[in-house]
């Protein structure tokens, strides 16, 4: 799954005739209103969806050709092409060289270039067994039949069983081809031979855009990722580097007029200049197909008349193509800003960022996040100065609030009551329980959910009762003196997931944490590890210690392998539902709700001192848009009730049907190769699961800062810094002080 940093850019008034090339003549002059007394500019690019043709089938590429716009589509391996001029789609018949290539070499085109040299090009796939895995270049041989120009030596089988393995490709006015491989280098071959070579970005995908070629140069991403290198077509001698300030993993970029370049990305679209140093942002695309993290560029073009396209495929299925044109009379500076914060940036908001930018174009959308980078955790000291910030009546418009203090924003009058909004949205089909049990205080509703993961429970009946409290652990560990209760595990998986299994039963009534009983589950937890052998598994895995905060869950008890007595799971999506339902299936064990407990995910507030409440609710809204909700983010399952039914009609569609994931690993006690197998639950299953969903009815919502304190403390009791005692008495203490804060 991608994840892109949703930035919102101020579109300066750059977008003046002239600068702007290729969109109106340059003695034109920007169209101004008078507003107020005061000028407003005009004219900014903006997005339109070009429908597809009816009919036409999966679509893999789109040409530039001769000023018309050429769709390439597919039905099983039989390939076809439109072409657009005007408005309307003309049928241009089938594509016999791409259906040759399937059926006669079983190769499967996969994306389509157009050379220097005036031929089309297709990079390709293998589509049946015996043919070793890497991409091949194709082209049509002139007679209707594909002919493979992959330079000889890419083809040849290496010890891994595979051949070279290319990710792009682009090919000179002379017939040279040049292609980029995973491993960073580009070579350039001419008549088998190569003519030239330097180096860009290693990939880890089979296919990612690198390079691609102008009449007279070629543009290569530079080894560092963030610059943009030019080449002499004809010398290959390296005339320029740009550096953009971006991660270019996720661009795609495009020639234009002689010694101009289109970079396109979640950021927008960006003018480069061969010679020059400045990139200028052409069109911002916070609010655009671009900036959505469930869609992916796959091709991107310039039109005949100044005009841009983007080909994109939706997770889920299907394709989108996309029009971005200058328009006169939009304002080229948004008049009104709406602000939305979170701890991390998230898939399903910036959906919503981009239904509501299509209703609301006049305003601006500045989505914001702590951190961007998957793998880094938000520090307390970030969520200490966003809570002096709203303290002080400032802050973002609408607040993402996973991971915040929540009841304490409720507590000090921070977050809008939402009760209206919430009667609303149940009104809609949004499942009451959730809305009406995640973050309320006296019958108000200050902030709802827009997802929720689920922990689920399966195994061994007797050690399923002892995860249900804490009474219910203590009594099986003594009355099963060595009885394993988990799989192969570490001291932080069976420790935190028990941890949150019993946080309720831990808390007094005041909501603080019991010393008395915190003291006794520590002890029980360390008697667990003992017999779980936690300290020599973990030695065998390197997994000592620090991994729990990196995998983003409350709910993990165990390693991911067959045999578990009990396994509690959080799943936050069909995608993440694979592999413990096919666990579930092999052990004969029924997945179950573990204590109706949901976990409240994109959980959306209002800021009570923003000016911009009805803005605010509007796009509180667009979290819950059916096209939006049934999206498998991998940020929990939807709560739109219609959006859940749609799950189970998914996985019974061609393309669920197709997917599998497959997990090997060694199993760190016994040393074995353990392979697991898994596709999505089946229909009857995630019925089940459907039904599991609606019948939550208790959020858990344990404070990160919390969470974290008792991760840090349990360590040093497990590593004998301290003691049960004094590792009760710390978190107690610490937990006290941070929510008194």
């Amino acid at each position: 799954m991608k994840m892109r940093r949703v930035i919102s850019l101020i579109l300066a008034v750059i977008l003046t005739a002239g600068i702007t090339a290729g969109c109106k003549p340059q003695d034109e002059k920007k169209e101004e209103d008078t507003k107020d007394g005061k000028v407003t500019a005009k004219g900014r690019y903006v997005e339109q969806e070009i429908p597809l043709p009816e009919g036409a089938g999966e679509a893999f590429g789109i040409q530039n050709k001769d000023g018309d716009l050429v769709l390439y589509t597919r039905n099983g391996s039989a390939c076809h092409s439109y072409t657009r001029s005007g408005e309307e789609w003309a049928d241009s018949g089938d594509v016999t060289w791409m259906t040759d290539a399937a059926d006669r070499l079983g190769l499967q085109i996969n994306h389509i270039y157009t050379g220097r040299d005036g031929n089309i090009y297709g990079m390709a796939l293998p589509c049946r067994e015996g043919i070793p895995y890497g991409q091949h270049i194709l082209r049509d041989a002139g007679d209707g039949s594909a002919q493979d120009c992959t330079p000889a030596v890419c083809l040849e089988v290496q010890e891994d069983g595979n051949t070279t393995l290319l990710v792009d490709m682009a090919v000179l006015e002379n017939g040279v081809v040049g292609v980029g491989q995973m491993d960073g280098m580009i070579r350039f071959y001419q008549d088998g031979r190569v003519a030239a070579e330097t180096e860009s970005i290693p990939i880890g995908m089979d296919h990612q855009p690198v390079m691609a070629a102008s009449k007279g140069a070629i543009a290569i991403y530079g080894k560092d990722g963030q610059s943009i290198d030019f080449y002499s077509a004809d010398s290959y001698e390296k005339k320029n580097s740009v550096s953009v300030k971006k991660n270019l993993t996720e661009a795609l970029i495009t020639p234009g007029e002689e010694g101009i370049w289109y970079l396109a990305d979640s950021e927008g679209i960006q003018r480069v200049m061969e010679e020059g140093s400045i990139v200028e942002l052409m069109m911002e695309g916070t609010g655009t197909l671009m900036s959505t993290d469930s869609a992916w560029l796959i091709n991107f073009l310039t039109g005949a008349d100044g005009e841009f396209y983007g080909l994109y495929k939706i997770q889920g299925g299907g394709h989108r193509l996309m029009c971005y044109q200058f328009d006169e009379t939009a304002a080229a500076v948004r008049n009104e800003t709406l602000s939305i914060y979170g701890l991390r940036e998230n898939q399903t908001v910036s959906q919503a960022v981009y239904v509501f930018q299509s209703r609301h174009p006049e305003v601006k959308v500045d989505y914001q996040a702590a951190v961007t980078d998957t793998m880094e955790v938000p520090t307390a000291d970030t969520i200490r100065a966003l809570n002096a910030e709203l303290l002080n009546g400032s802050g973002a418009d609408v607040l993402m609030l996973d991971g915040l203090p929540v009841e304490s924003y409720m507590e000090k009058g921070i977050l809008a009551d939402l009760s209206d909004l919430s009667k609303q949205l149940s009104d809609q089909g949004v499942l009451t329980d959730v809305i009406g049990n995640t973050a309320v205080v006296d019958q108000k509703v200050y902030g709802i959910p827009a997802r929720v993961s689920v922990p689920v429970i399966f195994g061994e009946e007797g050690k399923v009762d002892a995860c249900q409290n804490p009474d219910a652990l203590h009594a099986y560990l003594n009355q099963n003196p060595g009885g394993r209760l988990f799989g192969a595990t570490t001291h932080e998986r069976a420790g935190m997931t028990l941890f949150n299994a019993f946080y309720e039963d831990l808390k007094t009534e005041k909501g603080s944490l019991d010393e008395e009983k915190l003291t006794q589950f520590l002890e029980d937890w360390m008697l667990l590890c003992e017999v779980q052998a936690t300290k020599t598994i973990e030695e065998k895995t390197g997994l000592e210690s620090g991994g729990w905060k990196q995998m983003g869950s409350r709910f993990n008890s165990a390693f991911g392998l067959a045999d578990n007595p009990v396994l509690i799971e959080e799943i936050n999506g069909l995608m993440s539902s694979m592999v413990p339902y096919a666990m579930a299936r092999e052990s004969g064990k029924a997945v179950a709700g573990f204590k109706q407990y949901y976990i409240p995910q994109v959980i959306a507030g209002i800021n009570a001192s923003s000016k911009q409440q009805e803005l605010a609710e509007e796009f509180i809204e667009c979290l819950f848009e059916e096209s939006v909700q049934k999206g498998d983010n991998v940020d929990g399952f939807p709560v739109l009730r219609s959006a859940l039914d749609y799950m189970a009609e998914y996985v019974e569609t061609p393309e669920a049907v197709e997917m599998s994931v497959g997990m090997g690993s060694e199993d760190p006690e016994t040393g074995e190769e353990v392979h697991i197998d898994a596709q999505f639950p089946s229909k009857d299953e995630v019925n089940q699961l459907i039904g599991i969903i609606e019948g939550l009815k208790t959020p858990f919502m344990v404070d990160s800062i919390v969470a974290d304190t008792v991760l840090a403390e349990m360590e040093n009791c497990y590593t004998g810094k301290q003691t049960l005692r004094e590792t009760a008495k710390a978190i107690c203490q610490k937990v006290d002080t941070y929510l008194a804060e």
